[in-house]
């Protein structure tokens, strides 16, 4: 009885183990895309290929890498603009090297006096 209550403990600290590490690789996950969407609020380029070299993002119906999107804020350059990120994650998922996350994010924009706001299912 003793060897079948020790298995049993054994089995469940393995899962319980297993369980954690999961949860500490989506989390640096997420704080990839938190680290990413700082780098792209501060428009550092070189940063944000750091952290991804291979991002897809749906953008206006077309799917977008990370050129295209680089591409899309080069005219913010020098331009006195603000952007604070929220991502609050949905969902998280790990395979081998890859990870697939859906999250909320909200933008809160200042540029010349002006505040604006946009949200996005990413």
């Amino acid at each position: 009885m003793k060897k079948i209550i020790f298995s049993v403990l054994l089995v469940l600290a393995f899962v319980n183990s297993n369980a954690q590490q999961k949860k500490m690789v989506q989390k640096e996950a997420e704080q990839t895309v938190i680290n990413f969407f700082e780098a792209l609020s501060a428009l550092d380029f070189d940063k944000m290929r750091y952290y991804t070299k291979n991002i897809k993002l749906v953008e206006y119906g077309e799917v977008w890498n990370i050129d295209t999107l680089i591409n899309a804020m080069k005219p913010s350059v020098g331009k006195n603009e603000k952007r604070i990120n929220t991502l609050v994650f949905l969902d998280t998922e790990i395979k081998e090297n890859t990870a697939w996350l859906i999250y909320n994010n909200t933008a809160d924009f200042e540029a010349d006096g002006k505040k604006g706001r946009m949200k996005w299912l990413e």
